[in-house]
């Protein structure tokens, strides 16, 4: 059965509420900046509509990419295994040195990078057992050695350490 409709039930819609204002509400898909300009405009800039289309290179989608993280990752833990073979009481000394060279060696950036990636420091030990020693995520990985030394003796972070952003730590001597 039909209800009879009336007409004061019906009332006129603002054109503002059934067509929000589009100047907010478009962003980039590369930057996530909004988008000012044509109504047909999609990026940003010309910057972004370029790096979008753009070859993505990751381990994935790059066989050099892959080869290099897998060397980056062979030296962290060859690092991490001259650590655990010195004998205990040689071990700091070796962190130190290792720390040192970090700081002052200007050919080989990437013991910085190995010392301050962020796997490194926070590895998955269920999916990541391959950076530790021995595959035991008991040991610790270089990144993470540096990072306690650095906040014991440094009383600063790692990154800050190795790239020469810490003060040096005092030296407890007596002139």
């Amino acid at each position: 059965m039909e209800m009879p409709m009336k007409w004061d039930d019906f009332h006129v819609i603002e054109d503002e509420v059934v067509v929000p204002e589009r100047k907010n509400d478009r962003r980039c898909p590369k930057c996530n900046k909004p988008v000012t300009g044509r109504p047909n405009k999609i990026y940003c800039s010309s910057n972004c509509r370029k790096r979008e289309n753009e070859f993505s290179r990751n381990s994935f989608c790059s066989v050099t990419k892959r080869r290099e993280n897998t060397e980056f990752f062979y030296r962290a833990v060859r690092l991490s295994e001259s650590y655990y073979t010195l004998p205990p009481a040689e071990r700091l000394g070796f962190v130190k040195d290792l720390i040192d060279y970090a700081r002052g060696s200007k050919d080989d950036a990437q013991i910085r990078d190995i010392l301050s990636n962020y796997k490194l420091l926070h590895p998955n030990p269920r999916e990541d057992f391959f950076l530790f020693y021995r595959g035991k995520p008991h040991h610790l990985t270089i990144a993470q050695i540096a990072a306690r030394y650095c906040k014991r003796f440094w009383k600063a972070n790692v990154r800050e350490v190795v790239y020469g952003r810490a003060p040096e730590p005092p030296t407890g001597e007596v002139d």
